[in-house]
């Protein structure tokens, strides 16, 4: 693949993707792959043995399931391999404890911009939505983290998507940071950006009357211009369902999008009584890889004066 140099330099220079080689492994790797060719990025694959798997090979007890060093090296050097045939500087690394710990110290350690994990959990209930490490990492990760769903892993296998990057918002504060970050990425990629609005069906007018959708595309470009856009203007949509989730995951499928930004507000993912993370939903059924931006936001909305700040619907859990 011919990398496009672009006068804006990535936010993504270094990447960390971990593995545990599971059924998501060969989506993710060539998200991984895809995005570091992309944005000529460097590569680090990291792989966290289990405690008891290194007892296993040391005392002979079938105590788990892992795999061995060994075996995990022989996989990491083939992933590797096939990185740098790909024109990709990469690197890998084993590493023995708790995978979240050790991933949080890897991105600390070789200050990564970007962190790439697949989760292979199917949607569920509350707690089984997200895959443990997965959801781990994201609460405190101090960089953006990119993961990838069932969905996103099992159509990546067969052809990454090269469409447009979908950026959902509900207006709040921490969506200047986000949109910051999905345009630099799309300009330093020469992708298109759409920036998403979603709103409650109840909302949508039986007679016609456009105007609130009206009010809300031109807030959407408002905040669009803020960020300073040098290339193409983002297309600004506003639209309408019964699930947000559900809204943003079927406009990604419709527009065949390549990848979904989202501000997450750290403290909706803390909290036990709190519905099921919107966040969440998104990355088990999006059709793309889905980028978070987690931050502690307390701040009011920033809204269209048309509007109050407690309604807008769209709360990124």
């Amino acid at each position: 693949m011919n990398t496009i140099k672009r006068s804006v330099q990535s936010p993504f220079k270094k990447v960390l993707l971990a593995t545990d080689f599971s059924v998501s492994l060969e989506g993710s790797f060539k998200a991984a792959l895809r995005l570091c060719q992309m944005n000529e990025s460097t590569l680090q694959i990291l792989h966290v043995l289990r405690a008891d798997a290194v007892a296993e090979a040391a005392t002979g007890l079938q105590l788990g399931t892992g795999l061995l060093d060994s075996e995990a090296l022989l996989l990491l050097n083939q992933l590797c391999t096939r990185a740098k045939e790909a024109g990709v500087d990469c690197r890998s690394s084993i590493e023995t404890g708790v995978a979240s710990a050790k991933i949080l110290e890897a991105i600390e350690a070789n200050d990564i911009d970007l962190a790439i994990l697949g989760t292979s959990e199917p949607r569920g209930s509350k707690r089984l939505v997200f895959g443990p490490t997965a959801e781990a990492v994201m609460r405190i990760a101090p960089c953006p983290m990119m993961t990838i769903g069932p969905v996103a892993a099992d159509l990546i296998k067969k052809n990454a998507s090269k469409g447009p990057v979908v950026f959902a918002t509900d207006f709040h504060s921490l969506t200047r940071e986000a949109i910051r970050l999905a345009v630099s990425y799309c300009e330093s990629t020469g992708l298109r950006l759409h920036c998403l609005h979603v709103l409650p069906r109840a909302l949508q007018s039986t007679d016609g009357d456009q105007t609130l959708s009206a009010i809300l595309t031109s807030a959407l470009r408002h905040l669009a211009a803020t960020c300073a856009v040098d290339a193409e203007l983002p297309v600004c949509r506003v639209t309408y369902g019964s699930e947000i989730s559900n809204a943003i995951v079927d406009y990604a499928r419709e527009q065949q999008a390549s990848l979904i930004f989202l501000g997450v507000r750290r403290s909706s993912m803390v909290a036990a009584d709190e519905p099921l993370p919107i966040a969440f939903r998104i990355i088990t059924e999006a059709p793309c890889p889905v980028v978070t931006l987690v931050c502690d936001a307390h701040a009011e909305p920033v809204c269209p004066p048309a509007m109050k700040p407690d309604s807008s619907p769209f709360h990124v859990q």
